[in-house]
């Protein structure tokens, strides 16, 4: 059975605004908290440790690539975000968005069609489906689709950082230890404060590249807990 489709209106009312910003002012689930402070519990810490690179070479997108990303926000909140290229079609790439809070669960496909590139700004998106929690996925309304551009920039950003800065830092965060991360500042808003932030990406981890991410004049922080080259499946 085909997913139902969800109108504007429903969209609104569900679509994911990120980690941080949903953890905001939402109701914390005590289920839902549970489980992710237990994700968090058991998650691994690697030895590894990778080696610099001359020059930022982002690597290649490839179906099957994914990253883990752990959100800390001003009040201490954590959040979990897994990235995962599922497929590739009409020229776009399938890309699944799962979010773990403390107020629950989502999971979002998109269509990306990249129009520029890594840019952000040049990325479209084409389709959508969406799933909260254990209810069934739904595919979202052509119209409610052209809202998703705007709600989902924070999630485009983090697919697309693949800035080569001057500065070289060695990172250690739970997914390893990186030498000569390529660090800068962006120049505008970037990633789920949407503020200009310093990020540090190593060209050892697909998608992103990002290491390590902290707001300037902020509060915050994104770490690398996992990533693989294959292997990443869809849910939806």
């Amino acid at each position: 059975m085909r997913p139902r489709r969800l109108r504007l209106a429903s969209f609104l009312a569900v679509a994911t605004t990120g980690a941080l910003c949903a953890a905001c002012g939402a109701t914390t689930d005590p289920a839902a908290r549970a489980d992710l402070e237990r994700h968090l519990a058991q998650l691994p810490t690697s030895e590894e440790t990778f080696p610099p690179s001359e020059t930022f070479l982002p690597m290649a997108f490839v179906v099957g690539q994914w990253t883990e990303h752990r959100l800390t926000d001003d009040k201490g909140r954590s959040s979990l975000v897994t990235y995962k290229l599922v497929g590739q079609e009409s020229g776009g790439y399938w890309l699944e968005i799962v979010t773990e809070t403390y107020q629950g669960r989502e999971a979002a496909k998109l269509l990306v069609a990249m129009l520029s590139g890594r840019d952000p700004a040049g990325m479209e998106i084409r389709a959508l489906r969406v799933k909260k929690g254990r209810g069934a996925p739904v595919d979202v309304d052509p119209g409610a689709v052209l809202e998703a551009r705007v709600r989902y920039r924070a999630s485009l950003d983090l697919l697309a950082m693949s800035v080569e800065g001057q500065e070289k830092d060695d990172v250690r965060v739970p997914a390893g230890h990186f030498i000569g991360c390529f660090s800068v500042q962006t120049p505008g808003p970037w990633g789920p404060w949407q503020t200009p932030s310093v990020v540090c990406s190593h060209p050892s981890v697909p998608l992103s590249g990002v290491v390590r991410a902290a707001p300037v004049g902020k509060t915050g922080l994104i770490e690398l807990v996992g990533f693989g080259v294959m292997g990443a499946e869809s849910e939806l």
